[in-house]
């Protein structure tokens, strides 16, 4: 019953979405040099509750190279020129969860590896986007995008699956995974999250919220993915 979401689930899923972009902007607005990890999370939570709703899971914001760790906890870590900064988040409506990830940069990014890295992840979720049509398996999905980060030399850095079921729990079926048979339906909604995770370099993922329509695929979270260079105030 949960694998395929209904018109007006979808629509809830939607909404959902929309507040997640919401709040990207809002951690995008608060960047300034010497503010910490903590501070922009906090600002970003207390727009959403201002809104009137909660977020889905706890709040993410890495900056520099706390963001190469896939799971990274947000701290005091100050944010700095030439950093990049990752945000992981979602906002719950009515019920419905939705889950996004960016990667920003604060002021120029210091290396030209840190722009590669970027741009190979963002080419990697657009692949899998495009990919995504009923009767593609969990796996060609998950191995589509692989093969962009590996064919750039950077498969070793991509350490998590590539997605996974989306409702009203933020981790639910079908599991995006390179073993997983299952193929993908019309009403499912699922993410499509690759990472490259270089530790001496950067951390980046991109995080979109997909849904599978009759022919192809609805991208529900709609924030830009052209690498964003937010100028320090």
């Amino acid at each position: 019953m949960r694998l395929v979401k209904s018109a007006d689930e979808l629509q809830k899923m939607r909404e959902a979405a929309k507040l997640a972009d919401f709040a990207i902007q809002v951690g995008c607005d608060e960047l300034a040099e010497g503010k910490t990890e903590i501070e922009v999370l906090s600002a970003i939570e207390a727009a959403v509750l201002k809104k009137g709703y909660y977020m889905s899971f706890d709040t993410m914001v890495l900056t520099g190279l706390n963001a190469a760790s896939p799971h990274g906890t947000p701290g005091n870590t100050k944010i700095q020129k030439g950093d990049l900064v990752l945000f992981d988040l979602g906002v719950i409506y009515e019920g419905y969860c939705s889950d996004i990830t960016r990667t920003v940069a604060f002021g120029k990014p210091r290396t030209e590896e840190q722009v590669k890295i970027y741009e190979t992840v963002r080419a990697s979720n657009e692949a899998a986007i495009q990919a995504v049509k009923p009767g593609v398996r969990a796996m060609d999905l998950d191995a589509t995008s692989r093969q962009v980060i590996v064919d750039a030399g950077y498969g070793e850095y991509y350490t998590h699956r590539m997605g996974h079921g989306l409702g009203i729990s933020v981790h639910e079926e079908p599991s995006m995974h390179g073993s997983n048979e299952t193929k993908v339906v019309e009403g499912m909604v699922f993410t499509i999250e690759p990472g490259i995770y270089k530790g001496d370099a950067a951390g980046v993922r991109i995080e979109d919220d997909v849904y599978v329509t009759a022919d192809g695929v609805e991208v529900l979270t709609s924030f830009p993915k052209e690498l964003q260079i937010i100028e320090p105030k």
